[in-house]
């Protein structure tokens, strides 16, 4: 499909200015329209131009790398702005925070359900065993996290022991 350089920019979400930017590579792709008329650009070719350029990462200039990676840079400012995107700090305090909050949850409801289960079944139910069983749980969930690859082991350990550390 043969299309103007708005079109393909359009198509394949890269600036015109970029195109024309890449029209200077002599393999790039296009057909020169004479003056006063649009240049054409045929969609497949820019593709396989653009897949090829990307795969044989030499062809970027010191300027293109430059100003692709402004580009990133700007993407996350934006993307921290519209919060869309958090810092990584800030992520591992939420995640801290969340997990203090459920451990302290869960321990401190433990009274309540023993209650709830002692009057539901008319015994009395050791709160021992209710406390066991959540440091278990919160134990496993602990060390599990750590397995997933995305943390630091260190911390995952950490956490898996402090969550027996916590009172009943």
């Amino acid at each position: 499909m043969q299309v103007n350089k708005k079109q393909l920019a359009e198509i394949f979400g890269i600036s015109e200015r970029s195109f024309t930017e890449y029209q200077r590579d002599p393999t790039f792709p296009y057909q020169s329209a004479k003056r006063g008329h649009e240049n054409q650009y045929s969609t497949i070719e820019v593709h396989d131009w653009l897949v090829e350029r990307a795969t044989n990462k030499s062809r970027e200039s010191a300027k293109e790398r430059l100003d692709r990676l402004r580009g990133d840079a700007e993407e996350i400012k934006i993307g921290e702005m519209v919060g869309k995107l958090v810092p990584a700090d800030d992520v591992e305090r939420r995640l801290t925070d969340m997990a203090i909050a459920i451990r302290s949850g869960m321990m401190t409801g433990l009274t309540k359900l023993k209650n709830e289960i002692d009057l539901a079944h008319d015994i009395n139910l050791d709160i021992d065993i209710l406390d066991t069983h959540a440091r278990h749980i919160l134990t496993h969930l602990s060390t599990a996290a750590g397995n997933t690859g995305a943390g630091d082991k260190s911390r995952a350990g950490e956490t898996a022991s402090a969550a027996p550390d916590v009172d009943g």
